[in-house]
């Protein structure tokens, strides 16, 4: 059980890491969306 609950944490601590460098270079999550979806069509298209 202690193992699920550090796994969880880590998780939590690596989004909330995430968040705060796109919010530092200014990058929403629709933009980095959008470039997933177009590389995916210039893969796949």
């Amino acid at each position: 059980m202690k193992n699920k609950q550090g796994g969880f944490l880590q998780i939590i601590i690596i989004l909330i890491a995430v968040i705060l460098i796109l919010s530092y270079f200014h990058i929403t999550i629709s933009s980095v969306i959008n470039y997933i979806v177009s590389a995916f069509h210039n893969v796949f298209g």
